[in-house]
This record gives C-alpha cells, sequence and structure tokens, in this order.
C-alpha cells in the first residue's frame, strides 16, 4: 500500500544527503596541476631568464655609513679585484674633519650579486638603486666578458660625544665655595621672607586673636 508520508520523508532524506555525498567526492578526489610558471620555484621567487640571445647587465649605486671611510673604500677595491674586477674611477672630499669617498667598481655580470653583498658588508646601507639594462649576446658576449657598473659613496659614521673629563686646573674647594654661596643665598632669602611675614602680617594675626577672645569674654558673661 502506498503511504504519501512515508514517500516524501524518503524525497527529504536523499535531498539532504546529496549535497554530503558530492562534498566528500570533492574532497577525496586528488587535483590535477595544469601548469606553473616558473617551474620548481619553491619557497623563494625566481625570476624567469631573459629572452634568448639577451643578457640582463645590472648596474647599482650604493650609499653606505662606515667606521673607517680608509678602510672600507680599500676593502672595496679589494673585493672587486678578488671578483675580477677593477676600480674605474675614486673622488674624496672633506665636510669639516668627516671624510667622504666615491667608488666607482667594474665587475663581470656573474659577480654582481656577490659583489654587492661584499660591499654591504662594509657598513650601514643609506640607501640603494639597483637598474638594469638588455645586452645582445649573438656577438659572443657572456656574463663573464661583460661587466657591471657599481658605485658605492662611503661616509664617516656619526660619532657619539662623550663627556669630558674635569680638566688639570680643577679645584673642589672652588666648586665647594660656590655650592656654599648658592646655599647661602637660599637660606638669607628664606629668612628674610619670614622677617617680612612676621611685620607685616603678624600684627593683624594678633589683632584678630585679641578680638576673638574678646568675644569669647562676652559671650561667657
Amino acid at each position: 500500500m502506498f503511504h504519501p508520508r512515508l514517500f516524501r520523508r524518503l524525497i527529504s532524506f536523499a535531498a539532504s544527503i546529496l549535497p554530503l555525498a558530492l562534498a566528500a567526492c570533492s574532497g577525496s578526489a586528488t587535483p590535477q596541476l595544469i601548469g606553473s610558471y616558473p617551474k620548481d620555484a619553491g619557497s623563494s621567487p625566481t625570476y624567469p631568464p631573459p629572452p634568448a640571445g639577451l643578457l640582463v647587465v645590472y648596474n647599482a649605486y650604493l650609499e653606505l655609513e662606515a667606521s673607517n671611510v680608509d678602510s672600507a673604500s680599500d676593502r672595496a677595491i679589494q673585493a672587486a679585484y678578488d671578483r675580477g674586477g677593477y676600480l674605474v674611477s675614486s673622488q674624496s672630499w672633506y665636510q669639516g674633519e668627516r671624510k667622504y669617498t666615491t667608488l666607482t667598481l667594474a665587475v663581470p655580470v656573474a659577480q654582481f650579486e656577490s659583489t654587492r653583498k661584499a660591499l654591504l658588508r662594509l657598513g650601514t646601507l643609506i640607501s640603494e638603486t639597483t637598474y638594469g639594462e638588455l645586452v645582445s649576446t649573438h656577438s659572443g658576449v657572456t656574463d663573464w666578458t661583460t661587466f657591471s657598473n657599481i658605485t658605492v659613496q662611503l661616509r664617516p659614521a656619526t660619532s657619539v660625544a662623550l663627556p669630558s673629563l674635569p680638566s688639570r686646573g680643577w679645584n673642589p674647594a672652588h666648586t665647594f665655595e660656590q655650592a656654599f654661596g648658592i646655599f647661602a643665598a637660599i637660606f638669607t632669602f628664606l629668612i628674610d621672607a619670614v622677617i617680612w611675614v612676621a611685620v607685616v602680617v603678624g600684627p593683624f594675626v594678633l589683632m584678630g586673636l585679641g578680638a576673638r577672645a574678646l568675644m569669647r569674654q562676652w559671650r561667657a558673661r
């Protein structure tokens, strides 16, 4: 015998189960990788290589603050020499007693990043500008026969002024005399203030106390 209520309950149960079944099927399916770029990038960013027949030549301008400008200059030049580069130009000048130096170094393109990191270790980075240009490799140009320019400006680090030590003419007795003079001046001022208050305000206070006593005696009678 056909029961309408039973049929409606079966329809409702099937409607409630269908979304759960679809969700379970979609969760258990293994997603398929269609494509990615760049390949095998891993966790660190990877930039695509330049088009075939072209080479990216990077140049940089670094501004560093060094504790010793002369020593930092020598180490910067040596870093370029160690990587097959050379010193293009050097300029030094003074602002007061502070020395500034600007170096332009040329290194193979293949050693650009290594040289840049070595220069950054010479002091505290203030500013950096990096730009690149494309060079054709059809004429046999490689990243070892083409050079990048790195200009680094070295400025002296700001020194912290230390408190000066007492001079040879320091006299403790003279210091005590000055301190005692200030104490005497303050003490004298306080005494003078008490005298002024006693002379100017005192009589009025006494008159007020006397009037108060007379009023009490009058009320007692």
